[in-house]
C-alpha cells in the first residue's frame, strides 16, 4: 500500500500554477491523486486560515511540508497547518539540558501553536534546543548528526536553537558606580551625610517599624553602597548554619541569613572605605530616631569594637504563603521585611522542595514546605544572573558587593529591647572574593628536613 493512498488533493490558489506539476509529481509517486472527489487542500505555508477555506471545512487542509517532509510514514495532517497562527507547524522538536519548567513551557508552547515535542532526539526532530553549544556530557550539534532522517537521498540535521546572545553590557567603573548609587532614584547613597534628616519610622507594621522617606507613607528608605562582605560571621548559606538542637534558635521558618559588611579593601574602590565612618554614623542616627526607654537593651546593626566596625545585614529565608496567611490584603502588607519572590519564575534549584539544606535541617524543611515560600537571597553575579543556593559561599564570602538595604525597628516588650535590623534588598558583586593565602610549608615533606634549608640550597 502506497503512502499517500486515498489522498485526492487539489492545490490552494495560494501555490501558483506553475509549481503544481513538480508538487504533484511527488504526491502521485506515493499514491496520491488530484482526481475527485478531493481529501486536501494543499496550501503555501502561513498563507490560509478556516475563513479561506472554499470547501467549508470538508477535507484537510494542509501545507506543502506535510508531503515534502516526509519518512516513511504517514504524519497526521494536524501538525502541518498553513494557518499563518500556528507559527510551529511543521517542527518537531526537543531539548537538552534544560530544566523541567522550561521544558513544560517550551513543549506547551510550541504544541498549542501547531509543532509537536519530543522527549528525545528522534529520527523526525528538526529543531534541538540547548543552552550551549557544548553541554556537560555532549555537544548537541555532534549528537544531531548520529544516523537521523533522510528525505530524497539528503542527510537533514535538526536546527540548533541557542539562547540569544546577551548583549554586553556598559564597562562600569568605581566613577560611575559610585555615581549611579548618588543620582539613580530609589535610594539614598549612604555616605550621603545626615540622612537621618530624611527619614522617619512607619509604626505598627507587619514585619516591625519600618524606616521610610519622611512624608511619604508608603515608600522605604533604602540606603546603598559599596562594601566588602567579611569573612567573619558569615552566614549566607542555603541554611544559615541553623541548628534545630540549639534551644536559642528557634524555628526554622522563623530563622534568618545574615552576614557583615565592612569597608572595601579595594583600592580602586576607596571611596568605600573613605565614606565608611559616614555610612556608621548614619545607622547610628537611624537608631537614634527611637525614644531611648530606661532599662532596655538596644541591638544594633553596627557589629564590633571601635576600628572593626561592621553591619549585620540579614534576610529571612521563608515567607509564608497564601495558605498560611488567607487571603486577606491590608496596607501594612504593602511594605515588608521580605522581598516575596514567586516560585513559579525561578527554576528547580530555587524551589523550597529541593532547597540544599543540611541534613539537621531537612525535617524541618519538609514541615514548613507547605505553608512557606522561599526567598532566594535577591543576589546577582557579575553578570547579573541570580546566584544559586549552592554558591553562595563561594561567590559571596569575601566578595565586593553592590549593597540596597532597608531599616526595620522592633520593640520586644517582654525581653526589654529595641532590635534594630538591616534588610536585604538586593546585592550585586563588583568583585569576587580573593583567594585565601596560601603557605609554601603546607606542602613541604617532614622527613627531607627543615624546609628553609632546602630553600637556600
Amino acid at each position: 500500500m502506497a503512502l499517500f493512498d486515498g489522498v485526492h488533493h487539489v492545490f490552494s490558489s495560494s501555490i501558483r500554477a506553475e509549481k503544481h506539476g513538480a508538487l504533484s509529481a511527488l504526491l502521485h509517486h506515493h499514491g496520491a491523486t488530484s482526481a475527485p472527489p478531493y481529501t486536501h487542500l494543499i496550501a503555501l505555508a502561513g498563507s490560509h486560515t478556516d475563513s479561506e477555506d472554499e470547501y467549508q471545512g470538508s477535507l484537510h487542509v494542509v501545507s506543502e511540508m506535510w508531503y515534502k517532509d516526509i519518512d516513511g510514514q504517514y504524519v497526521s495532517e494536524r501538525y502541518y497547518s498553513p494557518d499563518p497562527r500556528m507559527i510551529f507547524s511543521g517542527v518537531v522538536a526537543c531539548a537538552t539540558d534544560l530544566s523541567r519548567w522550561d521544558l513544560e513551557v517550551l513543549s506547551a508552547g510550541i504544541t498549542s501553536l501547531g509543532g509537536q515535542w519530543r522527549t528525545a532526539l528522534t529520527r523526525d526532530v528538526t529543531h534541538l534546543f540547548a543552552l550551549h553549544k557544548q553541554s556537560n556530557k555532549n555537544n548537541p550539534l555532534d549528537y544531531a548528526r548520529k544516523p537521523f532522517r533522510m528525505t530524497q537521498n539528503k542527510n537533514m540535521l535538526p536546527t540548533t536553537i541557542l539562547p540569544a546572545p546577551k548583549l554586553s553590557r556598559p564597562l562600569k567603573t568605581p566613577t560611575s558606580i559610585l555615581k549611579k548609587l548618588k543620582t539613580s532614584a530609589g535610594g539614598f547613597y549612604a555616605g550621603t551625610p545626615r540622612l537621618a534628616y530624611r527619614a522617619e519610622y512607619f509604626t505598627g507594621g507587619r514585619d516591625g517599624n519600618v524606616l521610610i522617606t519622611k512624608g511619604l507613607d508608603d515608600e522605604e528608605f533604602i540606603i546603598r553602597g559599596v562594601f566588602q562582605i567579611s569573612r567573619n560571621d558569615f552566614f549566607f548559606t542555603p541554611d544559615g548554619n541553623f541548628n534545630p538542637s540549639n534551644v536559642f534558635h528557634g524555628r526554622l521558618a522563623d530563622w534568618k541569613l545574615s552576614c557583615q559588611l565592612t569597608a572595601a579593601r579595594s583600592k580602586t574602590f576607596d571611596f568605600s572605605s573613605e565614606d565608611f565612618p559616614t555610612v556608621l554614623n548614619n545607622v547610628s542616627a537611624f537608631e537614634n530616631l527611637v525614644p531611648k526607654e530606661r532599662h532596655y537593651e538596644t541591638l544594633s546593626v553596627i557589629r564590633g569594637a571601635v576600628g572593626h566596625r561592621s553591619i549585620k545585614l540579614t534576610h529571612r529565608l521563608f515567607e509564608a504563603n497564601d495558605e498560611a496567611c488567607g487571603d486577606s490584603t491590608s496596607n501594612e502588607d504593602s511594605i515588608r521585611s521580605t522581598a516575596v519572590t514567586h516560585p513559579d519564575s525561578l527554576s528547580s534549584e530555587f524551589d523550597i522542595t529541593t532547597w540544599p539544606v543540611a541534613d539537621r535541617c531537612k525535617g524541618h524543611l519538609r514541615d514548613v514546605a507547605s505553608k512557606h515560600n522561599i526567598c532566594p537571597l535577591p543576589a546577582y553575579d557579575q553578570n547579573h544572573v541570580l546566584i544559586p543556593p549552592l554558591q553562595y559561599e563561594a561567590q559571596l564570602k569575601g566578595a565586593l558587593v553592590e549593597v540596597h538595604m532597608a531599616f526595620y525597628h522592633h520593640h520586644v516588650k517582654k525581653s526589654r529591647r529595641n532590635i534594630f535590623e538591616a534588610v536585604l534588598r538586593e546585592l550585586i558583586v563588583l568583585s569576587p572574593p580573593a583567594p585565601m593565602p596560601s603557605s609554601r610549608f603546607k606542602r613541604r615533606r617532614l622527613n627531607d628536613g627543615p624546609y628553609t634549608e632546602q630553600c637556600n640550597k
